[in-house]
């Protein structure tokens, strides 16, 4: 976070547990960034934000730090049909 200008912040987590019946999700997001770090994302998930867009592909759980997304501002999590999962986030809140 210092290289993004930001010398003091909050650490913390945010999860979000989906439900099979939801397609879509709206979190608000804004002066917090959040890092996805869930081992397991459904193929077809799409995670966007201000400033980034992830589509979940099927090699999404052979990756490693590659796997690691960043998202700030309107959070909108599209959730294929049918599907309960676990997204966890770390959160950063610059103070």
């Amino acid at each position: 976070m210092h290289v993004m200008g930001y010398n003091r912040y909050r650490i913390g987590t945010k999860s979000l547990l989906t439900d099979d019946n939801v397609y879509e999700y709206r979190i608000p997001s804004y002066n917090e960034f959040l890092f996805l770090v869930s081992k397991n994302v459904v193929n077809g998930t799409i995670i966007h934000s201000d400033i980034n867009v992830y589509k979940v592909n099927q090699h999404y759980a052979e990756q490693v730090l590659a796997q690691v997304r960043i998202f700030t501002g309107l959070l909108i999590i599209e959730n294929p049909k049918r599907t309960v999962q676990l997204l966890e986030f770390i959160r950063i809140i610059p103070e």
